[in-house]
C-alpha cells in the first residue's frame, strides 16, 4: 500500500499540512508515516547536558502528535469511511536520517511538508531547508501552506518548461488524477508568442499528451506571459486551480518562477499547495 510521509515540527502550519496529508490519504487509500524535524537536541546532546530525564518526553512527542492528529481525523470523518493507518518514525530526527529512511521505504510515494512560520510559500520553497528535502527526494514533495483548504483536487496545473522529460512527470501525475477524478492543465508560460520554434515545441507536447499519457482530463494551454509585472492570475482562469505541480529545476530557474507576483508595487502570494516533482529520465 502507498504511504505518504509527513515532516512535522509541531507548529500550527505543520498541523495543517498533516491534516492535509490525512485528507489526501483518505482519498488515495494510503497510509501516513510521521517524522519529526523539530529542532530538539539529540539524545547524545541531552545526555552531555545532564538532562536524561527529557528523553522520554522527546521520544513520545511524535507519538502524541500523531495520536492527536488521528483523533481529529476520526472526529471529522463519517462512520464507515476509510481511515488511513498512521505510523511514526521516532528513530530519525536529523534531516539526513529522515530522508535516508524515506528513500529506503519503497512504499512512500509522496513527502508532505509546510512552510516555516517566518516564510511564505514561495520563500520557503526557495530556502536551503526546503531544497535539502527536494534535492534528496526521489518522490514528489508537496509543500502545503496554511491557506490551502481541506478539499479534494478538481483542477491541477502543471507548469511545463517544454523539456522532453516533462511528459514523464505528467504521466506520473496520472495516479493522482485518477484518485481525485481531477483535470490536469498542462500550461506553458510563453514569454515570446511570436517565436515559431517555441510554438512547434508546444504543439509537439500537445500531441504527446494524447499519445503518451494514459489518463483522461489532460489538456494543454499556451499562456501569453509578456506582461512586465508577472502574477499568478493564470492559475485562476476558467476554473480555480487547487494544486500547482512543477519539475525541480536549477535554483536560478526555480527562483525566477516562484518570484512571480513580487514587484515594487505589490506582492501576490501563492496560496495553494505546490508539488515539486523530481526529474525523471
Amino acid at each position: 500500500m502507498k504511504t505518504i510521509a509527513v515532516l512535522t515540527d509541531y507548529s500550527k502550519s505543520a498541523e495543517h499540512a498533516t491534516q492535509f496529508a490525512f485528507h489526501m490519504a483518505k482519498k488515495m487509500k494510503a497510509k501516513v508515516l510521521l517524522f519529526s524535524v523539530c529542532a530538539i537536541p539529540s539524545a547524545k546532546q541531552l545526555l552531555l547536558a545532564g538532562e536524561p530525564e527529557q528523553l522520554p518526553e522527546y521520544e513520545h512527542a511524535l507519538v502524541d502528535f500523531g495520536r492527536r492528529m488521528a483523533q481529529d481525523l476520526v472526529a471529522c470523518t463519517f462512520p464507515g469511511c476509510y481511515l488511513p493507518e498512521v505510523n511514526v518514525d521516532c528513530d530519525s530526527s536529523e534531516i539526513v536520517d529522515i530522508m535516508t529512511a524515506i528513500m529506503r521505504n519503497e512504499e512512500i510515494c509522496l513527502i508532505v511538508t509546510a512552510p516555516t512560520a517566518e516564510n511564505d510559500l514561495a520563500t520557503y520553497i526557495l530556502s536551503d531547508a526546503c531544497n535539502r528535502i527536494i534535492d534528496w527526494a526521489t518522490v514528489p514533495v508537496l509543500v502545503v501552506p496554511e491557506t490551502a483548504p481541506l478539499r479534494y483536487f478538481e483542477k491541477i496545473a502543471f507548469a511545463s518548461q517544454l523539456h522532453e522529460e516533462d511528459i514523464y512527470s505528467i504521466a506520473e501525475l496520472g495516479s493522482l488524477l485518477e484518485s481525485f477524478a481531477a483535470e490536469l492543465m498542462v500550461a506553458h508560460l510563453n514569454s515570446d508568442p511570436s517565436d515559431n520554434g517555441i510554438r512547434t515545441i508546444e504543439e509537439k507536447l500537445n500531441r504527446d499528451l494524447y499519445k503518451k499519457v494514459d489518463c483522461g482530463g489532460v489538456y494543454f494551454r499556451s499562456i501569453t506571459d509578456t506582461d512586465k509585472q508577472k502574477n499568478w492570475d493564470w492559475l485562476k482562469a476558467n476554473k480555480r486551480t487547487e494544486l500547482l505541480a512543477v519539475v525541480q529545476q536549477p535554483r536560478e530557474q526555480m527562483a525566477r518562477f516562484f518570484e512571480r507576483g513580487q514587484n515594487e508595487e505589490v506582492t501576490s502570494h501563492l496560496t495553494l499547495p505546490v508539488m515539486i516533482l523530481p526529474k525523471r529520465p
